[in-house]
């Protein structure tokens, strides 16, 4: 008959306290927040201060930043409070406030910034700028959603002997509710409420969760510490370290050290894994967040698991030392999967018959893939936590010690990956220096593991990491895609024909930007400029028609177009076509992507090296930020931006973008804007005619193939006929028309014949009300045509079947 527990021994379990259920809530609201509001605002403060890397860099910088001071600041606070309840209520209502009033206060940023700074400031002083004004506005939220962190730990964490599992419970639902509003801004806020509508309605909820936090009746004020009668001294607890006994000063200055340099590593992976998937995924709004969300759930679910084992680990450094270097073989496996994630990738849309179920297959999918090294990066954290934390008392402190180092690494991460790692030693190189990096932190747990066995642990976790470096560069060449599956791949229908498309194709050159991967392929005798995997240019006939004519199209139409702004560069084709007119006398070409500009100037001879040209001036910038800050005029505009769902690339098409071009187009001004109408449905084509025509009093457009080319201007298009055939009659216009099969006469028809006429515009539009405006709040266009590459995508393998 097994003995029964001593009284005493069972009436202390039964009464520990479980954690409160309010304060998980709240964790995991606050922390959907966090990664919906980081979606929100990013593209928000993109729209204000351009789409580039340095204000996406700084965006992230200053939200990492604020994370980690809060946490740190929080955690003392939380520990000398004596009504963390309070804290934690006062976190949440200021949190709501500032997101009530964020996109306002952001406009206040940008207007202080285009006040104080000159618009002609060099990329570094300007980021650094930019970064000035962005930490300012952006520090009270960023700061308090950190804080909330070290308070739900302290609030959560009743004994020491559980300490382990409520970090655990705490940091799995933090995260997990990162994945869920990584999910809900990607699907339901940006798409379907807007960026406006989506932070009042967090922002509320923030405050109203707040005032129930306040409400808590039954919070009772801590005790205050006893003091021992002999010394006078407050009555110190039970050591807690590594093992069970305190350690010294240089050995938590080690361990907090190789957390630090975990954190950097963990965003270099995470970094990398995000590029890697951009190349399989896209990089459109629902693929960012289903990619983002598969990396959270797998950390949020790893932490969870540990929960129930932490507290009972004989050996918490050993274990964190097999958890480190797991990380690393299983990062490095997810850099082979390409092929495998392409197979399943055909598998799940022949059998998904919705967009949203097709994409959250996939969000599962890329879950499971980074499962491993996700899995130990979630166990990881409270274990590190608990290791960090000397006294029971000071947990919250402690713990907010941990997340502030572990979180100023990610910084150090995310700064070195986008512009130290990748460009200078692409994918190779991150992989090796995120290797070394956790096979340092591995051997500096190890160092603090107990004496037994130290020999037989320290051989586990090098035969871990022996496997992770053969997996990696160092051993076995990576070769990345190059060829878009979420974009090409699609179009074939099927993982066979994708393959022989792919075996088609030769890779000339192959580099990483700021902004992805810029690659040179030749397929038979053309070259095609691919951005992440994507084509943006070639020198095949069918491309270079519409290149060319976005060019000669406004040129030929406006009296004296002196000064000419082109967006987008591609492979220098448009503006090529551009300088072949003797009427501009200066050319601004705008091109955000370094690596296009160089890839351009080296590959594509076809554009007759118009770069040199000394009436072009070349400008490294995103396209949208820099009109709205030019103070010049120009006669024509002409936008070539890549698709429009590709992240950053709206901005170029809403009714804002569209309202500062005719702000800096001269009377008589035209605009020549590309549009991708092979992945346009009729609505979404109506949609984009009506945005511009609710600036632009005199829109008209041709259809090229499948592409469009409007123009729009608030003056009717009245060219002298005789001044038009004179253009079409320079030998380097000639030159141009000859080599997409027009003569001059051939363009001159063409021009006569629009596919609609400006007076006809209205009634091509029909019932005008029931159409949406494409907006910078709720820009319609660019989540319909992500799904329509899924869609139209299922439309031609319907059509290809029944013609079979």
């Amino acid at each position: 008959m097994r003995s029964a527990s001593p009284p005493s021994v069972s009436r202390r379990r039964a009464r520990r306290p479980a954690v409160p259920a309010l304060v998980l809530i709240a964790i995991f609201f606050t922390n959907l927040l966090s990664l919906a509001c980081q979606v929100l605002w990013s593209r928000k403060l993109a729209y204000l201060f351009g789409s580039t890397a340095a204000v996406f860099s700084t965006v992230l910088s200053v939200f990492l930043l604020g994370l980690a001071t809060g946490a740190l600041v929080a955690g003392r606070m939380a520990d000398r409070s004596r009504r963390p309840w309070r804290l934690l209520a006062g976190l949440e209502i200021l949190l709501g406030v500032y997101c009530l009033l964020s996109l306002g206060l952001f406009e206040l940023g940008r207007s202080f910034y285009l006040a104080v700074f000159p618009n002609d400031l060099a990329p570094l002083p300007a980021a650094l700028a930019k970064f000035l004004v962005v930490l300012v506005v952006m520090i009270t939220p960023t700061f308090s959603i950190g804080a909330a962190f070290s308070v739900a730990v302290r609030i959560a964490s009743r004994e020491r002997e559980r300490l382990g599992r409520d970090v655990s419970l705490v940091y799995g639902l933090d995260t997990l509710g990162a994945a869920a509003g990584a999910l809900a801004a990607g699907f339901v806020f940006v798409p379907m409420l807007g960026l406006a509508a989506s932070t009042r309605l967090l922002g509320i909820a923030a405050v109203v969760l707040g005032l129930v936090l306040l409400g808590r009746r039954r919070e009772k004020a801590s005790p205050k510490k006893k003091k021992s009668k002999e010394t006078g001294k407050k009555a110190a607890g039970p050591p807690a370290e590594p093992g069970g006994q305190r350690g010294p000063r240089s050995s938590l200055a080690l361990i907090l050290g190789a957390f630090f340099l975990s954190g950097c590593a963990a965003l270099l992976l995470e970094t990398g894994w995000i590029r890697f998937f951009s190349l399989l995924n896209g990089t459109h709004v629902y693929s960012s967040s289903t990619v983002l969300a598969g990396f959270l759930a797998g950390i949020g679910i790893g932490s969870l698991l540990m929960a129930p084992r932490i507290d009972r680990l004989r050996d918490p450094a050993a274990a964190a030392a097999y958890l480190f270097a797991a990380i690393a073989l299983g990062g490095m496996l997810v850099f082979r999967s390409a092929d495998l994630f392409a197979r399943v990738y055909f598998a799940i849309f022949a059998r998904s018959d919705g967009y949203y179920v097709f994409q959250l297959t996939v969000c599962g999918f890329i879950a499971l893939l980074v499962f491993l090294p996700t899995l130990a990066m979630g166990a990881n954290f409270p274990l590190v936590a608990k290791i960090a934390t000397r006294k029971h008392e000071e947990r919250g402190f402690a713990v907010g010690r941990a997340y502030f180092v572990n979180t100023l690494g990610a910084v150090a991460g995310a700064f070195l990956a986008e512009f130290v790692v990748l460009p200078a030693w692409g994918f190779a190189g991150l992989m090796l220096v995120t290797l070394i990096a956790y096979a340092i932190a591995a051997a500096v747990f190890l160092a603090q593991a107990r004496a037994p066995q130290r020999l037989l642990k320290g051989a586990v976790c090098s035969v871990l990491l022996a496997v992770a470096l053969v997996v990696s560069p160092a051993v076995w060449k990576l070769e990345l895609p190059f060829h878009a599956l979420y974009c090409h791949g699609l179009r074939t229908g099927s993982w066979e024909k994708y393959q022989a498309e792919r075996a088609r194709l030769k890779v000339l050159d192959e580099k990483q930007s700021f902004y992805g991967q810029v690659t040179v392929v030749e397929l038979d005798r053309d070259l095609l400029l691919k951005h992440n995997g994507k084509t943006d240019a070639s020198t095949a006939v069918r491309d270079n028609r519409t290149q060319l004519l976005l060019a000669h199209l406004p040129l030929v139409f406006h009296p004296n177009p002196r000064r000419v702004l082109a967006i987008g560069l591609g492979g220098g084709f448009t503006l090529r076509a551009l300088l072949s007119h003797d009427e501009p006398a200066e050319v601004t070409m705008v091109e955000i992507d370094p690596q296009v500009i160089a890839a351009a100037r080296e590959f594509f001879a076809g554009n007759r090296d118009a770069l040199n040209d000394p009436r072009v001036r070349i400008v490294t910038n995103d396209g949208r930020n820099y009109l709205d800050s030019s103070p010049q005029r120009f006669d024509v505009i002409t936008s070539e931006p890549p698709n429009i769902w590709v992240a950053g690339v709206s901005g170029l098409f809403t009714q804002e973008f569209y309202r500062s071009v005719d702000a800096h187009l001269r009377p008589g001004g035209i605009l020549c804007q590309w549009v991708p109408l092979y992945e346009m449905e009729r609505e979404d084509f109506r949609i984009m005619l009506k945005t511009i025509r609710s600036v632009f009093a005199h829109v008209t457009f041709w259809q090229i193939r499948s592409d469009l080319a409007i123009l729009a201007s608030n003056r009717p298009f009245r060219a002298d006929p005789e001044q038009v055939k004179a253009r079409l009659r320079h030998s380097e216009v000639a030159r141009d028309l000859a080599e997409i099969g027009m003569s001059g006469a051939e363009m001159f028809e063409f021009l006569g014949d629009p596919a609609v006429r400006p007076e006809h515009v209205a009634g091509f539009l029909g019932d005008a009300e029931s159409v949406a405006v494409n907006t910078d709040d709720l820009p319609e266009l660019e989540f319909r045509t992500a799904r329509n590459l899924f869609v139209l995508a299922k439309e031609e393998q319907k059509a290809e079947a029944i013609g079979e």
